[in-house]
């Protein structure tokens, strides 16, 4: 029972690093055109993402930090 439940895990861990990997890589080729002013995880920090791969690109200005609270 434990080594099915380690066996799982390790294959759980495996799936997440390719997947990972396979995000980086189309965030990497993204040319991040458009921007969101997005709530960073857990947080009450404001970060802004691109719109289209949903890397985080930096910190939104004033100006995009009022529009996002309209």
């Amino acid at each position: 029972m434990e080594d099915d439940k380690r066996q799982k895990i390790n294959s759980l861990d495996s799936k997440i690093k390719v997947l990972s990997k396979e995000k980086e890589s189309i965030q990497e080729s993204c040319k991040h055109e458009n921007t969101k002013v997005k709530f960073e995880s857990g947080t009450n920090n404001m970060k802004l993402y691109c719109s289209e791969c949903d890397k985080e690109v930096g910190y939104p200005s004033k100006e995009q930090i009022d529009d996002f609270l309209v």
